[in-house]
């Protein structure tokens, strides 16, 4: 099985085309697995079940995101005095979000019914009062602006993901290749709703307010939106599961070394990847933190 590299600068270069019995769910380069030493000596067998497996967790977050975070502060922000034109793009917003989320949690259950017979979460190991937790602090977007911040950046990734997985769509099972192809559809208005809320909504909060919210940016991509932590594990754990003769402790290991790479690093975040993000962390000094944690976030001079 080929490596393919991508380049944060330039984008994939294509691979050989599998047969429909061993289509991947989603591109090899996508799974932080592929970007370690010890990927390349594993079975294509197990590095089809990893990326299968990969992807499903990926799913998971991105159904965690838009329903236990982004959908929290949208609905809160339309009983805000938004300008009209902008009140009713988040409306529209958080209706397509649901959809996205139910169109993810199905799509896992069809593709792994035995994992997602009970929980719309496998991987993700966050309970029912982390998460009520979670969407009490996104129902406050007026003192956490920092989740439109995380909206701007993840979705930007997603239609960057989105959009090279159907530049190879037959390297990919047929059914993320329509849900990929449903996603980007409405993801790009997603990206200008939330640039938009954020011209609204940022210079609105005082100086104090936006430098805690930086603050607790830089943080939370750290911990939880840049190296494979805790949920992330979870997934070479159940696959080392599924194959014996996997040592889980070794694949953990190799995953742990991706803090050091940085080319892993700027594959998740670039000027590539989320340009107008990183544009909009240009404009405000209270970004320059983030320099320090995303390795392809260089600010540039004003």
């Amino acid at each position: 099985m080929a490596k393919r590299v991508l380049n944060c600068e330039s984008g994939p270069v294509t691979g050989q085309a599998r047969s429909e019995a061993t289509k991947l769910f989603i591109l090899e380069e996508f799974t932080p697995l592929f970007h370690t030493a010890e990927y390349g000596s594993l079975p294509d067998a197990v590095r089809l079940r990893y990326n299968q497996l990969h992807a499903l967790y990926f799913n998971e977050q991105v159904a965690f995101f838009e329903q236990e975070m982004l959908s929290p502060a949208l609905r809160a922000l339309a009983r805000m005095a938004l300008p009209p034109p902008l009140a009713k793009g988040v409306r529209e917003f958080c209706e397509e979000e649901q959809r996205h989320t139910a169109m993810f949690r199905r799509l896992n259950q069809q593709a792994a019914p035995e994992l997602y017979a009970r929980s719309n979460y496998f991987f993700v190991g966050i309970g029912p009062v982390g998460r009520a937790a979670v969407r009490e602090v996104c129902r406050q977007p007026r003192l956490f602006p920092v989740v439109l911040w995380l909206a701007l950046m993840q979705e930007e990734r997603s239609l960057f993901y989105s959009s090279v997985c159907l530049q190879h769509s037959a390297l990919l099972d047929s059914r993320f290749v329509a849900a990929h192809r449903a996603h980007l559809a409405d993801e790009v208005g997603h990206v200008a709703w939330d640039e938009e809320l954020l011209e609204w909504l940022w210079p609105r909060t005082g100086r104090a307010l936006r430098v805690l919210n930086a603050r607790l940016l830089n943080w939370l991509v750290g911990e939880f939106f840049l190296l494979p932590k805790r949920s992330g594990l979870h997934v070479v754990q159940r696959l080392a599961r599924e194959f014996p003769e996997l040592e889980s402790s070794a694949l953990c290991r190799a995953m742990a070394g991706l803090s050091v790479n940085a080319a892993y690093l700027c594959h998740l975040y670039s000027r590539t990847i989320t340009p107008r993000a990183f544009d909009r962390f240009d404009r405000h000094p209270e970004f320059a933190l983030l320099s320090r944690t995303l390795p392809g976030y260089v600010p540039s001079p004003a």
